[in-house]
C-alpha cells in the first residue's frame, strides 16, 4: 500500500458514536467533500490494528468536478418564444391578502 500522505488525529466524542476529523488538505487531496460516503475496514497488520477509509465509489466525485456552465449557455439556441400566464387559484379561503 504507498501512502501519498500520513496525519494524525484524535478520536473524539460524537454523541453515542466516536469521531476523528479529516484535514482539510486530505480531503483536497482526495477530492472528499461534506455527504461523501466512505466505508470503513478494521483489520490487522505487521503494523498492528488499522482503521482503513476509502471512497464507497473508486469514481467518486464532488461538487467541485462539475465544471461551470453559464444560464446563457445552456439557454443558447433555445427558440421557445412562450410566455407565462396568470393562474387563477380560486376564491380566497384564509387569510390571504388580496387587492
Amino acid at each position: 500500500m504507498q501512502v501519498a500522505e500520513e496525519r494524525e488525529a484524535k478520536l473524539c466524542a460524537w454523541g453515542a458514536s466516536k469521531a476523528v476529523r479529516i484535514p482539510k488538505a486530505v480531503c483536497d487531496s482526495l477530492r472528499l467533500a461534506v455527504g461523501s460516503n466512505l466505508s470503513i475496514s478494521c483489520g490487522t497488520d505487521e503494523n498492528g490494528p488499522f482503521i482503513l477509509l476509502r471512497p464507497v465509489d473508486e469514481n467518486h466525485r464532488s461538487y467541485c468536478d462539475a465544471p461551470y456552465v453559464s444560464i446563457d449557455s445552456l439557454f443558447r439556441g433555445h427558440s421557445d418564444v412562450s410566455q407565462p400566464t396568470e393562474v387563477d387559484w380560486g376564491e380566497a379561503v384564509g387569510g390571504e391578502v388580496v387587492e
